[in-house]
């Protein structure tokens, strides 16, 4: 009886692991039943919804369609412009800049070298 002490920790911490492990199971099977579908909210909800409604609601006049297509036109044209460089240099600052990425970056990995972490 001299470790009644360790044999009642033991017990204690045993019963409230296997409490955990049946409530955990429990949730498990229990987690289709108790799905909850919150609705998202916000400005990037709206943004997306705006979009959705945009290209998905059927065209009932011409001139809606016609209206419908520049502005896909111009979203398409600013993403085109984004993919590429967006702002043209002239041959000179590319030239400079891609000197600059390539010391800035180590040729072995291709992670920021030593001179990326230098204040200047």
């Amino acid at each position: 009886m001299e470790n009644l002490d360790i044999l009642l920790l033991t017990a204690v911490v045993s019963t409230l692991f296997i409490v955990f492990i049946g409530f955990t199971i429990k949730e498990l099977v229990n987690a289709d039943k108790n799905q909850k579908s919150e609705r998202e909210t916000g400005p990037r909800a709206d943004l997306v919804k705006f979009m959705g409604r945009l290209f998905d609601t059927p065209v009932k006049t011409n001139a809606d369609a016609t209206q419908k297509l520049k502005l896909y036109n111009r979203i398409e044209r600013t993403i085109s412009d984004m993919e590429s460089d967006g702002v043209y240099f002239p041959d000179e600052v590319k030239k400079e800049l891609k000197k600059k990425r390539t010391e800035l970056r180590c040729e072995y990995s291709g992670l920021p070298s030593v001179k990326a972490y230098e204040n200047k």
